[in-house]
């Protein structure tokens, strides 16, 4: 059963685009097409209109990533790669009162950066690490101020034909808070011949990869249910209610998903699911807490693709 899958973990919640550490990355999945490999995915998400709770307004967002990446591959254990991608995501906010105004905050715009290392130290046992950069800020905002760095590492053991497992952990400096540290669960099992679980990926924001249950119905259609934990955080610009502070989206989305794969090379995907637990905050330069609200379960819905050549 192939697995990698661009799961609707691509653009779960806050449209998370790229974590970075997925099945395809802990073992090799199709036949090796050479020591260069090209890569272009990406997607947009729609967050329907969603009530605040405990308060009056409401709020939706649309969000849209594409990355390209470039890997070098000496072997299907041994690979170097560089990821390089760009988005926004537009929120609309109606009705809102209170601290934050009527906007606390409208576009913010990502950019991110990050070099993949993945190498066996034995038979069966492979270790990946992932450093990026990424710039994460409301238009108008210092990129400067917008930068954090993150990092990926794991080690993982190809058990057996069917299950590949290991722990990993992840470290991510923040903008204004401590670095936020967690550990990570790789995992790539075929449960069975047409059923499998794996360590999801998202893009952009994404902080942490989820779990991706998937059905391989034939070599072309695959669904799948995903769910993770996203925490997105981005720096505000000088104008708003918050001059200089941090915006903070925090939910736990869980999406299902139907996978088309044309060809080895282009697959296409559309998903549809719910936030759940989702939280708006806004603090100041200070890093004092300005505003803080949660919001009802959040109907989201999307598609991805992604091309290998």
């Amino acid at each position: 059963m192939e697995n990698g899958i661009l799961e609707t973990g691509k653009l779960q919640a806050a449209f998370a685009a790229f974590c970075l550490l997925c099945s395809s990355t802990i073992a090799a999945q199709a036949p090796q097409q050479g020591p260069l490999i090209f890569d272009i995915d990406g997607g947009a998400a729609h967050q329907s209109m969603t009530d605040l709770k405990d308060s009056e307004g409401s709020f939706a967002v649309d969000r849209w990533f594409v990355s390209a990446g470039i890997t070098y591959a000496w072997d299907r254990r041994n690979a170097l790669g560089f990821t390089l991608g760009g988005g926004n995501s537009s929120y609309e906010f109606d009705d809102l009162t209170g601290p934050a105004g009527s906007e606390p905050w409208n576009k913010i715009e990502e950019t991110r950066a990050a070099i993949t290392g993945r190498f066996s130290f034995s038979e069966k046992g492979t270790a990946i690490i992932i450093p990026t950069v990424r710039f994460n800020g409301e238009e108008g905002a210092s990129s400067s101020d917008s930068r954090t760095f993150g990092l990926f590492a794991a080690a993982a053991w190809r058990i057996d034909e069917n299950l590949t497992i290991g722990p990993g952990i992840g470290v991510f400096s923040r903008l204004e808070d401590s670095a936020r540290v967690f550990p990570i669960l790789v995992i790539d099992w075929n449960i069975s011949e047409r059923w499998n679980l794996s360590t999801g990926r998202g893009l952009a924001a994404s902080q942490g990869p989820g779990l991706t249950l998937s059905y391989e119905m034939n070599k072309n259609w695959s669904f799948g249910l995903s769910g993770r934990y996203e925490n997105i955080e981005f720096r505000l610009d000088d104008e708003g209610p918050a001059p200089g502070g941090v915006g903070r989206d925090r939910s736990l989305p869980l999406v299902a998903s139907a996978n088309l794969y044309i060809n080895p090379r282009i697959n296409l995907s559309v998903f549809a699911g719910l936030e759940f637990a989702g939280e708006l905050r806004m603090k100041d330069a200070m890093d004092v807490t300005v505003d803080e609200r949660k919001y009802d379960p959040a109907p989201l819905f999307g598609a991805t693709f992604a091309v290998r050549f």
